[in-house]
């Protein structure tokens, strides 16, 4: 019998595992209404749509980050790109995909609506409700100990435009409370967790590299230990 009650630990370890993985189709999903909240509610700008080709790409390149542990632009030409990473040295189990979005969206606080253009402290914000930006793509990769996740976003066509931000970067058009209420962007740390933004970007260079295996491998492989489990728990209570 303890055998069997080992067995079951197994069992409901690997299951526990299996459910608090990061899905990353919700991920994207929730990043996705979080976008056209801001975009719609707050600034009556127009919806994006997820886009299945860019989904591909930012996903690539958050597996190239997390398989590096780095945090660099791809600098992808024709597109922008938002990069976010959190780390917390008890592992993250689980990431709505509304809180990358909300980091760079609040730097709304820093923005000069006086005198509209780029800076380094509000380009996030500014492509994340830029108005000729339609499609959106969404990825995210742990590294292998599962301390950090990288966030990518890719829009198209690319945001921050010199010259054009009057047009594309709208006001404030409700008087509804934006959610979240952090205001300093860099490095946000909370109990043992440390979210970096990055910057924005649209210029062009192309990094080549072997991609990590993605969250959906990953978890089917878990779904797999968890039916071998199942199988061997299985046959040892028909011995007994």
């Amino acid at each position: 019998m303890q055998i069997l009650s080992l067995i079951l630990i197994l069992v409901s370890n690997l299951i526990c595992s299996v459910l608090t993985d990061i899905v990353l189709i919700d991920f994207q999903q929730q990043a996705l209404e979080q976008h056209n909240y801001y975009r719609q509610q707050l600034h009556c700008t127009g919806l994006m749509t997820l886009n299945t080709s860019l989904n591909t790409i930012a996903q690539n390149y958050a597996q190239y980050l997390a398989a590096n542990n780095i945090f660099n632009h791809s600098r992808t030409p024709g597109l922008g790109e938002n990069l976010y990473y959190s780390y917390s040295s008890a592992g993250i189990n689980f990431m709505n995909g509304s809180i990358p979005t909300t980091a760079w969206y609040n730097e709304i606080s820093l923005y000069n609506y006086s005198s509209p253009g780029f800076s380094s402290g509000t380009g996030h914000f500014t492509q994340v409700i830029w108005s000729g930006s339609t499609d959106l793509g969404i990825g995210i990769a742990l590294t292998s100990d599962n301390q950090t996740a990288y966030v990518v976003a890719n829009y198209y066509p690319a945001g921050n435009w010199l010259g054009q931000f009057a047009a594309n970067v709208l006001p404030l058009c409700t008087t509804t409370t934006a959610v979240g209420s952090t205001t300093t962007v860099g490095s946000i740390t909370t109990a043992g967790t440390t979210a970096i933004v990055g910057t924005t970007t649209g210029a062009a260079i192309t990094t080549n590299t072997t991609l990590s295996k993605s969250l959906a491998v990953r978890m089917t492989q878990q779904h797999r230990y968890v039916f071998v489990a199942i199988v061997v728990f299985s046959s040892l209570f028909n011995l007994f």
